[in-house]
């Protein structure tokens, strides 16, 4: 795994838009508003409240497509880690129409695994378009971060979608969990 990223469980990332509001102790010392900060050399209106996100052009979108022939080519799935600048499943008007067409790429390539992780599980079930609530794609996994036992509540909130597989994440892990086991699969990172 990790063609295209560093990271070990995925193959490619893929970022709809760059910019986030942190929510919680988890997002404390936020990797994502670091490493926009060390490009951009201060703190961008990207991670504010009611700020607006970095969008991409249309190269950036076509990446996916082509990743997802490569696989078929392959005759291998592919995973994509989506949002690790972002959360896919943030209330903020200037992503809803992005986050529309980020669905219907999902949908457009069925041979990458795309992993949504969220700290924010409650959102899902109104986020999502309508027929993934009965019927989800098989190429989407839900995940959500769950950095100390306060937040266990949002794998409560995962259990709620209906999904082929649902993850999380421990990190950053800022005290010990008792972790629930039914209807979640493990992804260790």
């Amino acid at each position: 795994m990790g063609k295209d990223t560093d990271i070990a469980w995925c193959d490619h990332t893929f970022n709809p838009w760059w910019g986030c509001v942190k929510i919680s102790p988890g997002c404390t010392r936020c990797y994502a508003a670091t490493f926009d900060k060390r490009v951009h050399g201060k703190d961008s209106e990207y991670w504010k409240v009611g700020g607006p996100r970095r969008k991409f052009g249309d190269a950036h979108w076509r990446q996916p497509e082509k990743w997802n022939r490569d696989a078929a080519k392959a005759g291998k799935r592919a995973r994509v880690f989506c949002a690790s600048m972002a959360d896919v499943f943030e209330q903020n008007d200037a992503v809803t129409q992005t986050r529309a067409v980020l669905f219907g790429l999902i949908e457009a390539t069925p041979m990458l695994d795309w992993l949504l992780l969220t700290k924010r599980p409650a959102n899902i079930n109104r986020m999502v378009p309508s027929d993934w609530r009965t019927h989800p794609p098989v190429n989407v996994w839900f995940g959500t971060t769950v950095e100390s036992p306060d937040y266990l509540w949002r794998v409560e909130a995962l259990q709620q979608t209906n999904a082929v597989v649902r993850f999380i994440s421990y990190e950053p892990a800022l005290a010990d969990v008792r972790w629930p086991l039914d209807g979640i699969h493990w992804l260790i990172a």
